[in-house]
């Protein structure tokens, strides 16, 4: 077994993580309106120029994975003024994916450096835990206003078998990460069972703070910590479920190589970190958290097919969202089998110790 981040984050530990190109491999492009609250983050390595994905939760908040915006050894905030926030293709402005950019040019294509930069005290690195971080802008980006930010943090994300999300990024677009999209990119993934996805990663287990979800094609998945985890509710308004954590595999492969067979997404959920975020911004619960219904399909895992919509209210589903443990009785009598090829319990439980 192989965790594809964890490999590439250590060959890459004297650098710092700005060699990680994020991206979506495989997707379909999605207009940028419809998820009009997306935004990229600029990192400005030592050697490299690179690009994280982060949602705003309101027109001067933006919610993004801690290891994007953090020192890869200390686990510490990167400065504010190496990093840099806006909306919309990047292709333009950075070329090819991994070259370096001076962010002079990035702040002119209208970008804006964070007033301040705030990473989750939990976070570790190695370990992937609390892997969330919250930028805060000193005023409003380019058309960024409340009226069309327009996303809100699912409160009680559906963890059952094959429940289908969207993962959405404006990262690099292959496994050599050669160039960014002119468009927003998309694609399907579905929850996996909790067994299985504890085979893959042994601490998902005891995880209250992580989703585990699968590409229903192996052609198409999230990258190197790439993807917001998004739902679209019953009223039409977007909910955040996630951001990537870290991508999991049992093949030895190039940890670049996240279509590969068998690769497991594990994304860290908004949800667990409502709390710390009225702490560290001066937003309300009531500003960034969703009140709407949302209703899940079921998506098979190599199937492109979406079926058996699963009905279920944010507000009426906390007796299945309140354990995990409720994921692998509901797994045996859904309609459609999440399949992964796992590694046996004993290997990923080496692996996972060699690590530590």
């Amino acid at each position: 077994m192989k965790f594809s981040v964890v490999a590439l984050a250590l060959a890459t530990a004297g650098s710092g993580v700005y060699g990680l190109e994020k991206r979506i491999v495989g997707g379909s492009a999605v207009s940028s309106s419809a998820f009009s609250f997306v935004t990229n983050i600029v990192i400005d390595g030592d050697s490299s120029t690179s690009v994280c994905t982060g949602a705003l939760i309101s027109p001067t908040v933006v919610i993004t994975s801690a290891y994007c915006v953090a020192d890869p050894i200390s686990n510490k905030a990167l400065a504010p003024n190496r990093i840099a926030v806006g909306q919309g293709k990047i292709s333009s402005i950075l070329g090819t994916a991994g070259s370096k950019v001076e962010l002079t040019k990035v702040l002119a294509a209208g970008y804006a450096i964070p007033q301040a930069v705030n990473v989750h005290p939990g976070y570790n690195s190695i370990a992937y835990s609390d892997n969330v971080a919250v930028l805060v802008l000193e005023k409003p980006l380019v058309n960024a206003t409340s009226a069309n930010v327009g996303a809100k943090i699912i409160k009680k994300p559906s963890t059952t078998t094959n429940a289908a999300y969207t993962a959405v990024g404006w990262g690099a677009t292959s496994n050599d990460g050669a160039s960014y999209p002119n468009q927003l990119q998309q694609t399907t993934l579905a929850v996996g069972s909790k067994s299985v996805c504890s085979e893959i990663w042994a601490p998902y287990t005891n995880l209250t703070n992580s989703l585990c979800l699968a590409p229903i094609k192996s052609s198409s998945n999230v990258c190197s910590g790439d993807g917001l985890l998004v739902k679209v509710a019953t009223d039409q308004s977007v909910g955040l479920a996630g951001i990537l954590n870290l991508v999991a595999t049992e093949d030895d492969v190039p940890a670049v190589k996240c279509t590969e067979e068998g690769a497991v997404d594990f994304f860290t959920t908004f949800s667990n970190y409502i709390a710390w975020l009225t702490q560290i911004t001066p937003l309300k619960e009531s500003d960034f958290v969703s009140t709407a219904s949302f209703s899940y399909d079921s998506a098979d895992i190599g199937d492109d097919d979406q079926s058996s919509s699963e009905s279920e209210s944010d507000s009426d589903s906390s007796s299945e969202e309140s354990s995990l443990d409720d994921v692998d009785s509901e797994s045996s009598d859904a309609s459609h089998s999440f399949k992964l090829a796992a590694p046996l319990v004993a290997i990923a439980s080496a692996a996972f110790g060699a690590l530590f």
